[in-house]
């Protein structure tokens, strides 16, 4: 895969990052913070740490606020607990 194709899709530019690069990819980065999937997988697999870009959408997901706070930041992660507010 090409840089210029990486650049079409969140799954893309994750996977481009992952598997290509593996690293950080700063170019998809965008993109990547459109999906909650792939914020939480970027940060978890990729950046192995906090991927703020991507913080906006996953603070919007139960689910992924809690997996967010436990498997990257492994503490709290305040912007995801006023879900359930």
């Amino acid at each position: 895969m090409k840089e210029k194709e990486a650049l079409k899709s969140a799954r893309d530019s994750y996977h481009y990052a992952l598997n290509v690069l593996q690293g950080r990819f700063e170019k998809g980065e965008d993109i990547i913070s459109k999906s909650t999937w792939y914020s939480y997988r970027y940060a978890r697999d990729v950046l192995k740490g906090r991927f703020e870009k991507g913080e906006d959408i996953i603070s919007k997901s139960t689910w992924y606020s809690y997996r967010y706070a436990r498997d990257v930041l492994k503490g709290r992660f305040e912007k995801g607990e006023d879900i359930n507010k």
